[in-house]
């Protein structure tokens, strides 16, 4: 915490902590189709969207119910820009601030995947267990998208 005086007031604040991580991946497929595999998987691990966004299904306000025993999870796009950006924030986890960024850019003949996480975790290690899950998740999600679009792509 620091402590500063503007016009004779005290104030303290909290630099916040954050927890980053990210994973990339290669992928030898078109962008298309690795986007396209990416949208795929997520509607079809969850089950279908809550809500539908704009566009249908997967878009801007979309949200899903994510299944993770224990935990009634939900996860909004806030973010929406095809075929290269998804950005999504989940509510209900032991967390202050969960956001994740999904990019796919063109790289040679292939394309690069980039899945980043960005988290405000509570206080005295209370997220540890939840972050180290969403980290597991999200690294097997994006080897399962790569495979698939290499598959797609033959």
């Amino acid at each position: 915490m620091t402590e500063e005086s503007i016009s004779g007031v005290s104030s303290t604040y909290v630099k916040k902590e954050y927890t980053t991580f990210v994973v990339e991946r290669e992928i030898d497929a078109p962008r298309d189709v690795a986007w396209n595999v990416l949208l795929g998987l997520i509607e079809k691990n969850v089950g279908g969207y809550l809500i539908e966004g704009d566009p249908a299904p997967h878009g801007l306000g979309a949200v899903l119910t994510l299944p993770l025993p224990g935990q009634e999870l939900r996860e909004e796009v806030i973010s929406f820009e095809p075929p290269w950006r998804r950005v999504y924030e989940i509510s209900g986890a032991p967390v202050t601030l969960y956001q994740g960024t999904t990019a796919v850019t063109d790289h040679g003949d292939g394309c690069l995947m980039i899945w980043s996480l960005l988290i405000d975790p509570l206080p005295n290690g209370e997220s540890d267990g939840f972050i180290a899950l969403s980290q597991q998740v999200i690294t097997a999600f994006v080897d399962q998208i790569k495979i698939a679009a290499e598959s797609s792509a033959k």
